[in-house]
């Protein structure tokens, strides 16, 4: 079945062979957009890692490598996949017998690394443009490396060799190839630690977890295998039963898809798969700064959280000493017996003590004159007394203990 025309088909396959020109720069446009990306991110990640020494107070690293280390970084990240696929089938990789796609990878790693052309794209192009640019041309490149060697060089590899009847597809390897096919220089980098100063052997992570690259060329590799799959076509159409010959095979025919449909189809999935991560990037550090920037405007900052509670309890403490000063003015007041109420009970007081002492002077006989006489005069002395209080000089110091008078005794009257 025919989606796309067989003149766009075939122009939409061959898009990534395109030359900047046939005679004088036989280079492929695709493969330089290819090696711009994997030299771009290869440079922001030395650099990042240089800044990184410096704020951990560690040995300050250096953000240019020796050109030998950074080329063959570049080159691994960029071919490992093709590689290590060609290496699995027994095959000898395809770039290494041609003359422009070492040149071509090589020739972008120059420029970015020691031209103007790394700061120029970064500052002068958006960065939507751009990603979406070289995204294009990376995804382009992953998709016909998976139908190309990773499931038709698998069928071509092990369809001969297989010993099952009717089993002509070998679906694992297919599979297996065509996401190693697409994703192996990115495995190569986190293998090898390919984007660091010094080369490490450790554990991956893509061996605690796959990673978006893997899961997206494991997608399309089936998407590729299925749809040109002759046994898959006959599966899903009338169960196997009705195509299968006298000696145990698949009669031979086309899939789902003629194989330019699927490989055109293939290109555009995968290439929706890089965009998708992409804009998904793109959301998630909108909706950061966004939720920065709300709650920068909703909470103030902590220094003039810290000073307005600082001139708060300043404030407060000034009104708790104003307070006990007005206070204290009048508390020795209450205490030395100034209140009115206080000088009624002290006249009370003072009327009674003179009843008594009237009282019994007169049965005291002769002795009344000379008791009447001391009592006037001690309530005299004590009247004066308390007048004294009542008037204190302004060149005295007021005392805090009480002034209250007390009773005389027996033996003063």
């Amino acid at each position: 079945m025919a989606i796309f025309g067989a003149q766009w088909a075939s122009t939409l396959v061959e898009l990534p062979t395109l030359t900047f020109h046939h005679a004088i720069l036989p280079l492929s446009i695709f493969s330089a957009l290819h090696g711009i990306r994997v030299s771009m991110a290869y440079r922001q990640a030395i650099e990042q890692a240089a800044a990184q020494s410096l704020r951990d107070g560690k040995d300050p690293q250096p953000t240019r490598l020796p050109w030998g280390q950074a080329l063959l970084s570049v080159l691994a990240m960029s071919l490992g996949g093709g590689f290590s696929a060609s290496m699995l089938l027994g095959m000898p990789p395809s770039w290494l017998g041609s003359n422009v796609v070492v040149p071509t990878y090589t020739l972008s790693f120059l420029l970015i690394q020691y031209t103007y052309l790394y700061d120029i794209l970064k500052d002068m192009v958006p960065p939507a443009v751009l990603d979406s640019v070289l995204i294009v041309a990376d995804g382009s490149l992953r998709a016909l490396s998976i139908a190309k060697l990773g499931v038709d060089g698998s069928r071509m590899r092990f369809a001969a060799d297989s010993h099952y009847p009717g089993a002509t597809e070998p679906w694992f390897a297919m599979l297996f190839l065509g996401m190693i096919s697409g994703s192996g220089g990115g495995m190569w980098g986190d293998l090898l630690k390919l984007k660091t100063h010094k080369w490490t052997l450790s554990t991956p992570s893509w061996a605690s977890a796959a990673t978006y690259d893997m899961k997206a060329a494991l997608l399309s590799a089936f998407f590729y295998a299925a749809s040109t799959s002759p046994q898959f076509y006959s599966l899903l159409h009338n169960g196997g039963s009705d195509d299968v010959d006298k000696e145990g095979g698949f009669v031979a025919h086309g899939g789902m898809l003629e194989t330019p449909d699927a490989k055109a189809m293939t290109m555009l999935v995968m290439c929706t798969l890089l965009l998708g991560k992409r804009a998904e990037e793109t959301v998630v550090q909108m909706a950061k700064s966004f939720q920065s920037n709300a709650t920068t405007t909703a909470v103030p900052p902590r220094k003039s959280l810290r000073s307005s509670s600082t001139a708060a309890s300043k404030k407060k403490h000034d009104d708790e000493i104003e307070e006990d000063d007005d206070e204290s003015s009048y508390k020795p007041l209450t205490r030395r017996g100034f209140d009115d109420t206080t000088e009624e009970e002290e006249e009370e007081e003072g009327e009674e003590d003179e009843e008594q002492e009237a009282k019994k002077n007169t049965r005291g006989g002769g002795r009344k004159k000379s008791s009447t006489t001391t009592t006037t005069t001690t309530t005299t002395s004590r009247r004066s007394a308390k007048s004294a209080s009542v008037e204190p000089s302004s060149s005295e110091v007021p005392l805090i203990r009480s002034t209250r008078l007390r009773k005389p005794t027996r033996q003063e009257l």
